[in-house]
Formats: structure tokens, sequence, C-alpha cells
């Protein structure tokens, strides 16, 4: 049998997306032989928006994916279709969606979702980041200063992440604040979006370079504390000991190895970091983070 240039991994479909990129991201075998493109999911037009409704699995793949696919366009009146895009807008604004019709699907529709592009043979950093999806939500709060702030990773292991101690420190608790626990107390049972409400999406921009080490140990802490709720991490950084970009990967509590891109995509040098977390609010993101990163306090947020 020759060699697979590609392979289509479908789940079944309520399976949560995370357990299987675990395995893709760091099974020896696998991982030495395929890189993970990307995750495709499909919305059923139809009946999308009352499985969004009743299986946070169902939000949890939207969350994810790099490509969402909304199925029966065609049979699903506009409005429905309008209000479920807007609704998959609002859990996933980078993820590319596409509408079809009649159950027609070509092979570009599901491929090449990923950071790299096959045509260039290089990282399509900005399409596979699209931070500006980030800045259309007008229900987004958006966050200004002068930007300082770092991510990165840098272990060479395969990253399931195992750490018996938290960030040290006389100041209070990073993560301090509500959990998951809160959102269940306070969610109205008849309450449709119920589940949406859990998920987060946003941009954090840094203008300084920052030293991997604590980029490393934020992410770390992270992980440790609350890595299933972080549905996604992707980013590019501008990291003290390098010239050039690296970019993180992640999907709760695994991430690829950093990769170090050959170029900056563009002129902006600026760190860049997409955030969608279950359960997990911005402002606990941003204390994780300042209690590593010295003089981190301002940074811009999408």
């Amino acid at each position: 049998i020759n060699a697979f240039k590609r392979m289509v991994v479908e789940t079944t479909g309520l399976a949560d997306p995370a357990p299987i990129i675990h395995t893709l991201m760091t099974d020896p075998l696998l991982s030495t032989r395929y890189r993970l493109d990307g995750v495709v999911t499909t919305v059923d037009a139809v009946n999308g928006g009352s499985t969004l409704d009743n299986h946070m699995e169902s939000v949890k793949q939207a969350a994810v994916a790099d490509r969402l696919l909304l199925t029966k366009t065609d049979i699903a009146e506009a409005p429905v279709v309008d209000d479920l895009k807007h609704r998959l807008q609002h859990l996933n604004p980078g993820a590319r969606m596409l509408s079809i019709q009649h159950g027609e699907v070509s092979p570009g529709d599901i491929m090449n979702a990923g950071l790299y592009n096959p045509e260039t043979k290089s990282a399509d950093v900005k399409r596979w980041l699209h931070e500006e999806a980030y800045l259309d939500d007008p229900h987004r709060h958006h966050h200004h200063g002068d930007g300082h702030h770092h991510h990165h990773h840098d272990h060479e292991h395969g990253h399931s992440h195992d750490h018996d101690e938290g960030p040290k420190g006389d100041h209070a608790s990073p993560f301090a604040g509500p959990g998951p626990e809160h959102y269940a107390e306070n969610q109205d049972p008849h309450d449709v979006n119920r589940h949406d409400d859990r998920i987060r999406a946003f941009c954090l921009t840094f203008d300084k370079p920052f030293a991997w080490a604590t980029v490393a140990g934020a992410l770390d802490a992270l992980v440790t504390y609350r890595g299933p709720d972080l549905l996604r991490v992707k980013g590019i950084l501008n990291v003290a000991e390098s010239d050039k970009p690296v970019v993180i990967h992640g999907v709760q509590h695994v991430f690829h190895p950093p990769a170090v891109l050959e170029k900056w995509p563009d002129e902006d040098r600026r760190s860049k970091i997409v955030f969608i977390t279950r359960d997990i609010p911005e402002a606990t993101i941003r204390r994780v983070l300042k209690s590593f990163i010295d003089g981190a306090d301002q940074w811009t947020s999408t």
C-alpha cells in the first residue's frame, strides 16, 4: 500500500474532539508521520440551533473548529440560517464558515484548514490566526493599552503538562474568580443560549517581546489549573531569544511543539494570542499572565 498523503478522521456526531486531537498530537507513531492540519465541524443548518442548546459537546466542537460547514442550507429557512451563522460567529469568530447546499462538499472545503499553506509550502499565520475576526463582534469588549505580554511554549515533550506546584508569590491567586459551579448555579435551565454564555473568545496583543520562560510558565499554569477549559489557544509570539516568530497552538491540556517560522508574515512584530475558553473569564487569563510576566500591566484585547 502506498503511503497516505492525507488522512481524514471522522468522529461520531457528538464526540468530544479534545481526546481525538490529543491522540493525533501526542501518539509517537502518528505524530512522527502526520501533522494535524485542522479541525472541520459540520453543523446541520436545520437542527443545529437545538443541538447547540441541548449538547455542550456540540458547542465545544464549534469552538475548536478551524472550519465550519453549514449543511442543509438549501432546505433551511433563511432566518434560521442567519441566526445560526451569527451564533457560530460569536462562539468561534476566527473559523472560516462555508454554506453547503445539496450535500455537495468539495475536497477543498475540508482540507488545508490549518497553519500551513500547501500552495506556498509555508505557514500562513494571518489566515490561520484571523485576528481581525475578533474585532468584528459589536458585543465584545475592547481594551486598549500599550501592550506588553508573552506567550510561548517551548517544551520538547509532547504536551500533557503535570505540575505539582502553582504560581509562587504573595499576591492573590491569579485563578481567583468564578469557576464552573458559578455558571452552573446561575444558568436558567430554559435559556437557549446557556451553553454559549460559557464560551469566551478573545485575542490579546502584546507590543514588546518577552522571555520565553515566562510565557512557558504562564501557559503551564493555565494548563495545570484549567486545562479542560482551554478549548483553543493559538498565537504568534515575539520572544526575546529569537528574531524569528514562534507559533503556539494548544487544545485543552495539549500543546503542539512550538514552531519557529522563517520570517514574520508582515511588518507587525507584536505577539498575538487567541483564546477560546469555557468558564474562564478574560480577566482570569489576564491575571495569570500578569502574575508571570513582569511589566505586563497593559496590553490590547479584542
